[in-house]
């Protein structure tokens, strides 16, 4: 468990050291001074330029930030406060409870990550001495980004000049802002490569169709009267889903031959699926994973690795929708791994085991015994189901950088968009095929019928933990309902609040509703 103070230094730090260029300091991004990272139209460092702009991604794989707003506010993740441990002034518990406010950290925090890296595109695309490549790259990039801003907070600000540092960015609504998501990866899609046969961490075509099939299928949320909705989902839209997914099913691009062969330190060989990741190398991961098995492991837990920071667990109600102890996704021992360091794959509960079969026990000598039951105010160290998504690597246990690389969009994810707008096109027939040759894949038995609750937790299934889950619960309908430690939430909070200090130094924003 790590202070939360330490952590936001150590978490500025890294992203400012990775990038290079702007500091992330005690202002909004508005009011900051931005200057063209090594004046790159005149010098020709473009590629400096654009490599700063895809490091800008590394942050995703931290626990906090936007990996904390689309995660920890859904029904999948929980982070309970275990004595004095993940207090941290209550910045977690709010995010369950949907009670945060623009002064909440991660709400600025992922602010100025995510319009950072758009602004970095932009200078990247106005380069005089870019290339039509470069310029495609970062046009891909600049959308990825823009749609995290649209997703979260529906406004973003937009330099319309952007040598002049001076200048007040002028602000796009959220449909305003779609459409140029969606020229930008029209302008991508027409100049970048096809995928090569493993992960190269730069964009591709398949990258761009996967987003721009991302986006279409959340147009109907994008451009609501009304944030909250009721949602009008367009035939048009599904045609452009499907069209999109086609063109990445046309690749080389297939379902795993195991659902964990995705999250492996050899992910990159191994899967299938991966359409666009950070490249991370042992003793050299600029985009750790790291995080994603300390911040739920039990201190006691991976001896040499120096533990787990025993914070988040998975909602009880999320855990009860699974029904098939075939489902491979539910949670296994995995060759290799659970052998050899004791932890299986998936979802943890009940008593834990060490590499020999020995149950281990926590720092009072009490049986290791991960419950469903948990406190977000009081907890003990055992309370609450654990999940492995990256598995550690026994052979990198001691300094943490393994050599996995960060998954962003998986094909699993664009078969089951195709699904979603075939049954929103009322082809229910095709999407329960899609559905089942998914779950079949997984080891699960297939569905005998298909309702959006059931496609909903389908999406949980395959993609639980990945950062898509708030997403989701807001396009189905489901985001303000009530779940394990969490009351019915006002319909204001499908959208984060616009940081206070971007208000305080931007004047053309208007806060969003109900804050």
């Amino acid at each position: 468990m790590k202070n939360i103070m330490k952590h936001l230094f150590l978490f500025v730090s890294a992203v400012t050291f990775m990038v290079a260029c702007t500091d992330l300091v005690d202002e909004a991004l508005d009011a900051e001074s931005f200057e063209r990272p090594s004046e790159a139209g005149e010098s020709g460092d473009v590629a400096g330029a654009l490599q700063g702009t895809y490091n800008q991604l590394n942050a995703f794989s931290d626990q906090a930030g936007v990996y904390a707003l689309q995660e920890h506010p859904s029904d999948e993740m929980m982070g309970p406060t275990r004595g004095t441990d993940w207090s941290d002034f209550g910045i977690w518990r709010q995010l369950h409870l949907h009670s945060w406010d623009p002064s909440h950290e991660f709400v600025f925090t992922a602010w100025n990550i995510l319009n950072t890296g758009q602004l970095r595109a932009t200078q990247v695309i106005e380069s005089s001495g870019a290339t039509e490549a470069q310029r495609a790259e970062a046009s891909f990039l600049r959308a990825y980004f823009i749609y995290n801003i649209v997703d979260l907070y529906g406004q973003v600000p937009i330099r319309l000049d952007i040598d002049d540092s001076e200048e007040i960015p002028t602000v796009i609504s959220r449909s305003e802002a779609t459409d140029k998501i969606l020229s930008d990866l029209d302008y991508a899609i027409e100049r970048l490569p096809r995928l090569a046969t493993s992960n190269t961490g730069r964009a591709t075509y398949e990258a761009a169709h996967f987003l721009r099939a991302k986006v279409y299928l959340n147009k109907a949320v994008f451009t609501a009267q009304n944030p909250e909705g009721p949602y009008t989902f367009e035939s048009a839209d599904m045609q452009e889903v499907i069209s999109s997914v086609n063109e990445i099913r046309n690749s080389a691009l297939s379902l795993s031959e195991s659902y964990w062969d995705n999250f492996v330190p050899t992910n990159r060989t191994e899967s299938r699926e991966i359409i666009f990741a950070r490249r991370n190398e042992p003793g050299n991961a600029v985009a750790s994973v790291q995080n994603r098995y300390k911040m739920t492991l039990h201190y006691n837990q991976v001896p040499g690795s120096g533990g787990g920071w025993n914070g988040f667990t998975t909602v009880a109600d999320f855990y009860n929708k699974w029904n098939d102890d075939a489902d491979e996704r539910r949670g296994k021992a995995l060759p290799g791994f659970t052998d050899r360091h004791g932890l299986r794959v998936g979802f943890l509960q009940g008593q834990q085991f060490n590499a020999q079969g020995q149950p281990l026990t926590d720092r009072g000598g009490n049986p290791l015994i991960f419950t469903a039951e948990a406190s977000l105010l009081y907890s003990n160290e055992r309370a609450g189901i654990r999940v492995i998504k990256y598995p550690p690597d026994p052979d990198n246990l001691n300094d943490g950088l393994i050599g996995t690389d960060y998954v962003f969009f998986r094909y699993a994810d664009a078969w089951l968009m195709q699904a979603e707008a075939y049954f929103r096109s009322n082809n229910v027939s095709e999407a329960l095929g899609m559905v089942n040759g998914l779950r079949v894949a997984r080891g699960a038995a297939p569905l005998t019928t298909l309702t959006e609750d059931l496609l909903l937790d389908e999406r949980g299934f395959e993609l639980y933990w990945e950062g898509w889950r708030r997403n989701d619960q807001i396009r189905f309908g489901k985001f303000l309902e009530a779940w394990q430690n969490k009351p019915a939430s006002s319909p204001h909070v499908v959208l984060f609040p616009i940081p206070q200090r971007a208000m305080d130094t931007n004047p053309n924003f208007v806060q969003n509703a109900g804050y």
